[in-house]
């Protein structure tokens, strides 16, 4: 009786916490949150990053780091789908709540239609970009250039975050558990990096 009293307090903060961000509409957001969900956007700070790492660190491992690159989209997507969205089937709030507001950028025009997928826990988009600004941080920890690096990651995250409530399609817990997610994938993979690097340098 208590757990569901507990489930259901948390539910109500959650909604609560969605209508707040969701809400507070303002037309200079309205055209800037999208954008930092989009795909496209995505891509283009991720290649950034990229290069960046191997620019700084050098390219004889970028091989490397494109794999690692390929496993955290990999393992965030299907572990946030098959191991989440799949076994919770909890609606996003643009399936469940009838006065969510939606925005979305897609084929280069902004939409207000579109509901997104059916179930939002967790944030595929937290757990993909957490996942990389982690394991990428973490190969940077040492290097003269990991304050900026860190704080690009921070604030690519956050505000990638906050876009998925803001633009409709995801409660606040989906994106946090979603970037709880990521951070583990991009320390497993981290570990991973530095057994390939140890034997790398000692072969």
């Amino acid at each position: 009786m208590h757990e569901a009293e507990n489930i259901n307090t948390i539910l109500s903060l959650d909604t609560y916490l969605f209508r707040l961000i969701n809400h507070s509409r303002c037309e200079f957001l309205d055209y800037v949150m999208p954008v930092f969900s989009w795909h496209t956007f995505i891509g283009v700070v991720v290649a950034f990053i990229l290069l960046w790492v191997c620019y700084k660190k050098g390219w004889k491992r970028w091989w490397l780091y494109v794999s690692l690159l390929g496993l955290c989209f990999l393992l965030a997507d299907r572990i946030s789908v098959l191991g989440f969205k799949d076994v919770f089937c909890r609606l996003r709030p643009s399936q469940a709540l009838a006065d969510a507001i939606t925005l979305k950028i897609s084929h280069w025009h902004y939409i207000t239609t579109n509901k997104g997928g059916l179930y939002g826990f967790v944030s595929s988009h937290a757990a993909n970009v957490c996942s990389i600004a982690t394991v990428f941080c973490l190969i940077c920890k040492k290097e003269k250039f990991f304050k900026p690096m860190l704080f690009l990651c921070l604030a690519w995250v956050l505000i990638t975050m906050y876009s998925r409530v803001y633009c409709g399609y995801h409660y606040v817990g989906d994106v946090l558990c979603g970037a709880l997610l990521g951070i583990a994938i991009g320390l497993l993979l981290y570990l991973l990096y530095t057994k390939l690097e140890k034997k790398l340098t000692n072969e």
